[in-house]
């Protein structure tokens, strides 16, 4: 069984029904969710793969993990798993899923590493500018490290921008250490 293959099936299926009833971004945003939480909490895959608990609890379950409240789509994409009793798979989904989308969508994912948070309108300033660069949509994942000292180190798919002080520091002193051979 190639789980791949059955995976981008049930993901694709979901991103095509989800589009025709206009709820892909809600169920975007929820497999994003869900996708976290597979991280946070690696028990359930188990948890909704396990036959012994009822099918209407694991699917209270995967919900709930969703975030709340999920698109009609979402729920009968979940009722067919569940029928067909590949619960083992919903994570590989789920995974899928936002790379289609985001695919789909043009979506070109990031993470933006400062050395302290940006607030709300700083955030969106640099999400702007980035996306004017790219010309395409930008998802931005925020992480903070102090050891930058300032600045900003920004990775885009295979691209990294080094526009930090602990980056410029480390150029000068690889300056440094060739002058240095040089004088030998």
């Amino acid at each position: 069984m190639n789980r791949g293959l059955i995976s981008t099936r049930y993901a694709r299926s979901l991103l095509e029904y989800a589009i025709d009833l206009s709820q892909q971004e809600e169920v975007y945003q929820k497999m994003k969710t869900l996708s976290e939480i597979f991280w946070e909490v690696p028990k359930l895959r188990e948890v909704l793969a396990n036959s012994s608990i009822q099918k209407e609890y694991r699917k209270k379950i995967l919900f709930t993990a969703s975030g709340g409240d999920v698109p009609s789509s979402m729920e009968k994409m979940a009722d067919l798993i569940f029928l067909n009793e590949r619960e083992e798979l919903i994570q590989l989904v789920t995974l899928r899923f936002i790379e289609l989308y985001r695919e789909r969508f043009k979506i070109v994912l990031g993470k933006l590493i400062t050395a302290i948070p940006l607030n709300l309108e700083e955030n969106r300033v640099f999400k702007s500018r980035i996306q004017k660069m790219v010309g395409e949509e930008v998802e931005l994942e925020p992480v903070v490290n102090s050891d930058i000292i300032g600045g900003f180190i920004l990775h885009l798919d295979d691209y990294r921008w080094d526009a930090s002080i602990s980056g410029e520091l480390t150029r000068v002193q690889s300056q440094f250490k060739k002058i240095e051979s040089v004088d030998v």
